[in-house]
């Protein structure tokens, strides 16, 4: 019984899996603010909805390092959270 309990602590503990429903939560906790809400860019940064589809590895590093204006959030994000994260920009049509 011991070893259940365990058990079932660890999956607890366990890190969600990655989804697009996830990111569009941390985007607009994190990125909305510049980047405009749905991704709809209010001229003031790059629009998302247009970052190449086969790009994640850019995306990441701009995320985590940051670019130019944009402050760096890998401090604060877990990489499960970037591809969540990225599952909801690639996403945008």
């Amino acid at each position: 019984m011991l070893a259940l309990v365990g058990l079932n602590a660890a999956a607890q503990d366990a890190p969600a899996e990655p989804s697009a429903a996830k990111g569009r939560s941390l985007y607009m906790s994190y990125c909305a603010r510049c980047h405009g809400v749905n991704m709809v860019n209010t001229g003031v940064s790059f629009d998302l909805r247009t970052f190449p589809k086969d790009q994640k590895e850019r995306f990441v590093r701009s995320v985590t390092e940051g670019l130019r204006a944009m402050p760096a959030w890998g401090a604060t994000l877990k990489p499960q959270e970037l591809d969540s994260l990225w599952l909801y920009v690639s996403s945008a049509s």
